[in-house]
């Protein structure tokens, strides 16, 4: 009986002790594990800013002819005809058979067929007729683009990069691979983009993404550039 006890101790003890011993393994293979991470190179994004460059996405801007388009209001008279009115400084600028656009300015949907050379008695304007590709409902109001004069040589950007504060526009733009805010003048603003008529010159290269994170004379790291 006595032997058995003893036996039955002597087992629990070398469990015990082999507890013992993992844990104590584990605590120095923890301490290891630690050690080994603080060893290691802490990379953040202001240690690769700092040595590369704060990350941006920019676009030289280069000149182009920009269409300006006025938006006509006109009604269903008959079939396919649809009748509107205009000033006369917009009527000046219409020719006979002159492509209309709907709203996405992606194809025609129809041409004028008619500028009346007098005012209308009622509306004071001038009216205009045109005739769209597809049958008009009957005083049905639909409304059409009509490009009333282009911008030869124009800098455009679109809407969303333009920065605005206290009533002023501004870009970023990288110079010498280093950021610089610029204050630019806005002439035409649609919703395609903004015509820059001061500020910035064909070829510059401006900012498109990563403009949040920029301050003044920050040097950048360009990781796309779509216009070269």
């Amino acid at each position: 009986m006595k032997k058995i006890l003893i036996k039955n101790l002597n087992r629990r003890a070398k469990i015990y002790a082999a507890i013992i011993i993992f844990c104590i393994l584990s605590v120095f293979v923890r301490i290891a594990l630690v050690n080994i991470s603080r060893s290691r190179t802490i990379i953040s994004f202001v240690s690769e800013w700092n040595k590369l460059g704060k990350p941006v996405t920019v676009e030289k801007v280069l000149p182009r002819s920009v269409p300006v388009y006025t938006k006509l209001t006109v009604r269903g008279v008959f079939g396919k005809i649809a009748k509107g009115f205009v000033t006369g400084d917009i009527k000046d600028k219409l020719q006979q058979g002159q492509e209309v656009f709907c709203a996405d300015r992606s194809k025609p949907c129809a041409i004028i067929i008619g500028i009346a050379a007098g005012l209308d008695t009622d509306t004071g304007m001038f009216p205009v007729e045109i005739e769209f590709n597809e049958t008009l409902s009957l005083q049905a109001l639909a409304i059409v683009f009509v490009c009333t004069r282009t911008i030869p040589n124009a800098l455009v950007v679109p809407n969303e990069i333009l920065d605005f504060s206290a009533d002023k526009y501004y870009l970023w733009k990288v110079e010498d691979g280093k950021a610089k805010k610029i204050q630019v003048k806005v002439a035409l603003r649609n919703g395609y983009g903004a015509v820059i008529s001061e500020g910035i010159n064909p070829g510059d290269l401006i900012v498109f993404r990563g403009r949040s994170i920029l301050s003044e004379g920050d040097k950048v790291n360009i990781i796309s550039d779509r216009a070269s």
